[in-house]
């Protein structure tokens, strides 16, 4: 497939930054951002290809010949301006050959997109990665006992958590997944977004989304399931990235109060454990806090920090009702988490450093080395 990617927002940086990383069908050859979101003009390079794209403001732009639309997660809070992309993606459908959705659209916009492809261009494949499917589509079942026990892992497992949302959760797990992979271990993996197949592994199960699958059903389901991938696909650890916070912000941002997570930690006990957090001034405090939080929360502590750019804007947040945050330089961030190294109980890292990320995997492949190995080594 040679991909559009439309609409183009900051969240896309991941994929452009490890497009090496994309499986072989999947070629990103053209950026739309609409105008007003900032990066319209802008160019990107496309991991350590060298290859640079400039980012269009609309479709009529582009000069690149592509075959397929890749519609990756957008944030917005108006209705009228996710139907104004639906009705450009519309538009688009005839002359594609696939559209590849990671995106949480409106039961109206996404029952519009799929008839496009059925009606206007019945050859146009719609791959939908949001379906919410049933355990027994995973080919799960329930044991028939009140209290089924869970089943042993027999694999090292490494779990990556966020204190919040864009964290970067995602893309410290495509980076620690390309270090594994390169020191020649087999990793499965399991990602905290929607479409994490076209890298070459798992999304979040959709069971774990569902309403109508009782809590506790949902932590054995996802303990058989992931013991499944490992025994099928024989890996040397297995990786997971939970999707959303880890615990609510305050009394007015719940954000669903972490119960995501904390099934999570009930079905799979991690060996080693990665923890994004938003911008820390008081790095010493702040770990510390957070890391006690886990171990007691969910039977695990932190393990290694990774410090993102994100600062919340309190006073934004409580008068829009949403969680507003600031970006602060990256090279800040790093001077910040360089500071704190010295003092921090934890280990904390820039991840999106590489010389930081690098240490970070020395990190968590010693956490996961039995000592008697080390030792030896």
């Amino acid at each position: 497939m040679r991909m559009l990617v439309f609409p183009y927002s900051h969240d896309c940086e991941p994929i452009i930054r490890h497009a090496g990383m994309l499986m072989p069908c999947y070629e990103i050859v053209a950026l739309v951002s609409p105008g007003g979101w900032g990066l319209a003009g802008k160019k990107v390079t496309m991991g350590d290809s060298g290859v640079v794209l400039p980012i269009y403001e609309k479709v009529q732009e582009v000069t690149e010949e592509f075959d397929s639309l890749f519609i990756p997660a957008f944030e917005v809070f108006d209705e009228e301006v996710e139907d104004r992309l639906t009705d450009e993606m519309v538009r688009l459908i005839p002359h594609l050959l696939n559209v590849v959705c990671a995106a949480h659209f409106s039961d109206k916009n996404r029952k519009k997109l799929g008839d496009a492809c059925r009606c206007s261009n019945p050859s146009c494949t719609f791959l939908y990665f949001l379906e919410n499917r049933r355990p027994e589509e995973y080919g799960l079942t329930l044991p028939d006992e009140e209290y089924p026990p869970l089943q042993a892992i027999n694999v090292p497992a490494v779990i990556v958590a966020g204190a919040w949302e864009k964290t970067d959760k995602f893309e410290i797990s495509l980076a620690l997944r390309e270090r594994f992979l390169k020191n020649g271990y087999s990793v499965s993996q399991v990602g905290s977004r929607e479409g994490c197949e076209m890298f070459g592994f798992h999304s979040f199960p959709g069971f774990m989304f569902r309403k109508d699958v009782d809590i506790i059903d949902k932590i054995i389901y996802f303990n058989r399931w992931i013991v499944r991938l490992t025994e099928e696909e024989q890996s040397d650890l297995v990786m997971i990235s939970i999707p959303g916070a880890m615990q609510n912000f305050n009394e007015q941002f719940t954000r669903g109060f972490g119960m995501l997570h904390h099934q999570v930690f009930q079905a799979i006990t991690p060996d080693a454990l990665v923890v994004c957090t938003f911008y820390m001034p008081n790095i010493t405090e702040d770990v510390g806090d957070m890391s006690t939080f886990c171990k007691y929360r969910f039977g695990a502590p932190v393990d290694v920090f990774h410090m993102s750019n994100l600062l919340v804007d309190l006073n934004d947040s409580e008068e829009s009702n949403r969680i507003v945050t600031n970006s602060i330089y990256r090279k800040d961030v790093s001077e910040a988490v360089a500071k704190g190294a010295a003092i921090s109980p934890i280990p904390i890292f820039n991840g999106l450093d590489s010389t930081d990320c690098n240490r970070m995997f020395e990190v968590i492949l010693e956490k996961l080395t039995p000592k008697e190995v080390q030792a030896v080594l």
